[in-house]
């Protein structure tokens, strides 16, 4: 585990790992590069969380914190946290979202022989092979990438999903340390926007303040993309902001590392443990909670589409639509040429926001120029709303 926690590692260390490791795991998908993208399951209890790391290829912690954590939880207590092993909880782990731009992070950093600096971003590496900034494709899922993910998320249905990350600090960092630029070296976010459901906005936001608690470098509470405002509109194309629409309370972890190489690897690796060991902590032995709010969850979103009767899709790619939709969960039903989503159903706010352009959340969206997500702009298809 030295390795892991004090260098950049490879996707073939990766995949060694997950595949020796003793868990449970099964292949989500391939990359654009054919690299697999690992789902890892290690318990059974009724809170499911759901841990996705590597998004972005040039932000690695997360991902070696996740290989860390693997051999961790095999051991009574690990790293002292108040939990003997899962009962409560089942824990999903996505240790590596973006196969190819972490090697290819890999690739240049040992080009420059793995020299820290401000100027080694590579926005190639950020994205995947593709050229796609993969947590911006949330609501279209174009990318192999993100259909894995979210087929994933649809197959475990988390209480709680951790969204791991790495910052780049401004200002020539290194050799500057990011506290003389930005002004804190870790992050944390809940879901404060709006339209989310009270529930899971509130133990998002408990889960966030626990791991703030618990975090060895200093962290700054901020709203993820937001505003100056109590309850902003954000994009619900990003992973962080669209988990809460499918059902899900969530928590950004974000600590100083892009252009580091392995510098302070170590720190920056126990920032993710601890979080994650926090946010088990506490799901184990608060389980009732993440349940209530599902509930609560389930029940409010068969009341947000009441206005509508259903939808009704129709055009050239209707079939590229009817995908879509599926990979979101949303039902729908075939009349001749069209699809027919009803309303409400289970995934109220969702099929909303990929259906009705001119739904008030959208038009935010639009007056903000971060969007709208809809359906016919991703696909060569008209969408009538039935009231």
């Amino acid at each position: 585990m030295k390795e892991a926690l004090f260098h950049l590692i490879t996707y073939e260390k990766v995949k060694a790992v997950v595949e020796s490791s003793g868990w449970e795991y099964e292949i989500a998908g391939k990359s654009v590069l054919d690299k697999n993208i690992y789902h890892v399951k290690i318990g059974n209890g009724e809170v499911k969380i759901l841990i996705v790391a590597g998004i972005h290829g040039t932000e690695p912690a997360p991902v070696n914190a996740c290989v860390v954590l693997m051999e961790a939880l095999k051991g009574r207590y690990p790293m002292n946290y108040n939990f003997e092993k899962l009962e409560n909880v089942e824990l999903h782990i996505i240790p590596l979202a973006n196969p190819d731009g972490f090697q290819r992070n890999y690739e240049l950093f040992k080009a420059k022989n793995f020299e820290p600096h401000w100027s080694h971003v590579w926005e190639e590496a950020r994205r995947n092979a593709n050229g796609e900034d993969l947590n911006r494709d949330f609501m279209y899922l174009s990318q192999p990438e993100t259909r894995a993910i979210h087929e994933v998320f649809n197959k475990v249905k988390p209480h709680l999903v951790l969204d791991l990350h790495e910052f780049y600090a401004k200002g020539g960092c290194p050799p500057k340390w990011a506290d003389e630029t930005e002004g804190f070296l870790s992050t944390i976010t809940d879901t404060p926007y709006n339209w989310v459901n009270e529930g899971i906005r509130l133990i998002s936001e408990k889960v966030a303040n626990e791991i703030a608690k618990a975090l060895p470098w200093r962290p700054k509470m901020r709203h993820f993309m937001a505003e100056a405002q109590e309850f902003p509109i954000v994009p619900n194309n990003v992973l962080g902001s669209h988990v809460p629409f499918e059902g899900s309370a969530k928590v950004l972890v974000e600590s100083w590392g892009v252009g580091l190489a392995g510098y302070l690897m170590s720190d920056r690796v126990s920032v993710h443990l601890n979080a994650i060991l926090t946010a088990i902590e506490y799901a184990e032995e608060n389980p009732e909670k993440f349940l209530k709010v599902r509930e609560e969850w389930e029940k409010e979103e068969m009341k947000v589409g009441r206005e509508y009767k259903e939808f009704r899709i129709t055009g050239r790619e209707v079939e590229k639509a009817a995908e879509l939709l599926r990979c979101h969960g949303i039902e729908f039903e075939r009349d001749k040429d069209a699809l027919v989503v009803k309303m409400p159903q289970k995934m109220g706010r969702m099929a909303i926001l990929l259906l009705d352009r001119e739904h008030w959340y959208n038009q935010e969206l639009k007056k903000r120029k971060k969007g709208p997500f809809t359906v016919d702009k991703f696909f060569d298809v008209k969408v009538e709303a039935i009231r």
